[in-house]
Order: structure tokens, then C-alpha cells, then sequence
């Protein structure tokens, strides 16, 4: 395995890039402001654009330095023919010992049910797979939003099991619904 840090991929219709400051409006407008796109999250919802960094400590100095890790993985999520800056990926948790990386990821409501995030999902997995090795990634989501499982499932993941009660996420706590992909599944 050899760590590659957040590196810039492409899709057809997407660019997966490094955060810039300048970003800050869009993925907060687009995305981060908006209480649908949060309730599935754990992070504390931001009600104005100063909680992204005086709350939640991204878009700072040491956010954007942790870049320079070699195992920092948080891509925004840019569309090509517009350049909005949409979403986030993150590569959470990797774990060299169990060559192991969890997914996490967040878009905005008006770019939902158009095949954006799973396209996403697909590049970041060939990624992880075949470009840094990882031997597993995995992913989950709260039972009662099934729209990320989803994209999961289309993704080529396969559902490992769920476990119930395990999920804390800003709408409550729910059954916590896990999927997985190998290596040798490609």
C-alpha cells in the first residue's frame, strides 16, 4: 500500500480535487447550510458560514495543511460543465494495519438523484483499490437513509450486515447499515 494523499480524479461530468479557500461559499451554500444534507451527518450542524471555522475547524490553516499528509484523503466534489463545488468525499479511518479506509460523503439536495454521487463513489474505489492499494473500503449508513446505500450498492459494494442501534447521526440514532468492497471484487 502506498499512500498517495488527495489526489486530482476525474469523471465524466466531475472533477475531484483538493479544497481551496476560495470554496468556502459554494460548498457551504451548496451543500453545508442545508439541514437535509446535515441530519444524516454527525457533524454539528453550521446555521451561518463562520461555523465552518470557528465550529467546525475546517477551511483553517491546519485544515488545509493536513493536506499535506500522505494519508489525508478530502476531495470537493466539482462539476465540470459548471464548476460548482457541490460535495465532499472523505477517506476516513485508514488503517494500514488491515489495509482498511472508510468512506464518507455529502452533496447538496439539488444535485441528488442524478447519478453524481455514485460516479463519485466509483472513481474514489478504483482509487483506493488499484492506485494506493487499500485491500478493503467500506461505508455506512444510517437505516433510514437508504438513498446512501444506494449509491453504495451501485457502486458495486455489498451490504456486510447491519447493527442495530449503532448510528448517531444528527436526526437521532438508527440502525447503522454497513457495505464493503475488496479489492479482489474489482
Amino acid at each position: 500500500m502506498i499512500h498517495r494523499g488527495t489526489q486530482r480524479l476525474e469523471t465524466q461530468r466531475l472533477v475531484l480535487r483538493r479544497f481551496l479557500m476560495e470554496d468556502l461559499e459554494q460548498i457551504y451554500y451548496n451543500c453545508w447550510s442545508d439541514r437535509e444534507v446535515w441530519k444524516w451527518t454527525n457533524y454539528a450542524p453550521m446555521p451561518h458560514i463562520g461555523d465552518v471555522q470557528n465550529a467546525a475547524n475546517m477551511f483553517t490553516k491546519s485544515w488545509f495543511d493536513a493536506y499535506e499528509q500522505p494519508n489525508r484523503y478530502s476531495w470537493a466534489i466539482q462539476v465540470k460543465a459548471t464548476g460548482e463545488v457541490i460535495g465532499r468525499y472523505f477517506g476516513m479511518h485508514p488503517d494500514d494495519r488491515i489495509s482498511q479506509v472508510e468512506l464518507a460523503y455529502e452533496m447538496g439536495r439539488n444535485w441528488w438523484n442524478q447519478g453524481y454521487m455514485t460516479e463519485a463513489t466509483k472513481r474514489i474505489l478504483d482509487f483506493f483499490l488499484r492506485d494506493v492499494g487499500f485491500n478493503r473500503v467500506y461505508a455506512n449508513h444510517a437505516s433510514e437513509n437508504p438513498a446512501s446505500g444506494r449509491v453504495m450498492k451501485k457502486s458495486g459494494m455489498v451490504y456486510e450486515g447491519t447493527l442495530r442501534q449503532a448510528c448517531r447521526c444528527n436526526n437521532g440514532i438508527f440502525d447503522e447499515v454497513r457495505y464493503a468492497i475488496l479489492a479482489q471484487d474489482l
